[in-house]
This record gives C-alpha cells, structure tokens and sequence, in this order.
C-alpha cells in the first residue's frame, strides 16, 4: 500500500470515533446554511416559477461531496471492524479509537501476547481490507 494511502486510512480511522457528529454538522450546516449577508431585496419582485425548497435540500443533501465521503468513511470503517477478529479491534481501538492513545504497537502486542511482527501484519491487513472497499 502506498504510503499517502496508508496515511489517509490512519486518518479516516482516528476520526471514526466522532464521525457521526461531523455528519450530523454537516447536514446541519446544508439544512440551515449561514448567512451574514442582510437582504437588501426590499420590496422586491416575485418569481412566476414556482419553488421546491424540499426538493432542492434534498438534492443539496444527496449531492454534497463532503458529506458523502463521511458517510462513506463510517459505512467502510464500520463494516472492515464488524467483520475483524477480536485481536486485530483491540489493535485499532488501543492505536487508533481511543482519545489518548498510551500504547504503540509493541506495548499493544504485548497486551496481546503476540509479535510485534504479528500486530503489524494484522494492522495492515485491516487497513488494506480498508482501502480495497474505500477506493
């Protein structure tokens, strides 16, 4: 794996723990978009076409690339952990998910009673599982 790939995988991985607050953010800020700018259309004209405000949130929802990517993101991420086995979650949860990660991959593998060569192969077969389904 490609070492820009392979970093990108470490990230998508330790923002998994907060993934579904940066979705609900996100469709938050498409649903009720900021504006700053006052409305200096004061007695303006009105349109003969009719709009369809529901619809154009929905396709503002369904469209929006960030958004998709953080879905995506979650959906590959959850699916690679629900299908790992025991030994290689503990590896991902102790390195990656936890807020202040305190092990490195030897301490993690000790944890394990494992190699660290075994902790290392089993790390990167997750991330490979990762980004065959990611890309």
């Amino acid at each position: 794996m490609k070492q820009g790939r392979y970093e990108h995988v470490k990230e998508i991985l330790r923002d998994y723990p907060e993934i579904d607050r940066y979705i609900y953010e996100r469709r938050q800020e498409l649903m009720y978009p900021h504006n700053e700018a006052p409305d200096e259309n004061i007695g303006g004209g009105k349109s003969n076409v009719p709009g369809n405000p529901v619809e154009d949130l929905v396709v503002t929802l369904t469209a929006d690339r960030r958004l998709i990517e953080l879905e995506k993101n979650r959906d590959v991420v959850r699916d690679c952990y629900a299908s790992a086995d025991k030994d290689t979650r503990t590896i991902i949860d102790e390195l990656y998910f936890k807020k202040h990660p305190t092990l490195t991959l030897e301490g993690v593998a000790r944890m394990l009673n494992i190699s660290a060569a075994t902790a290392k192969r089993w790390r990167t077969e997750f991330f490979e599982e990762i980004a065959e389904k990611r890309w």
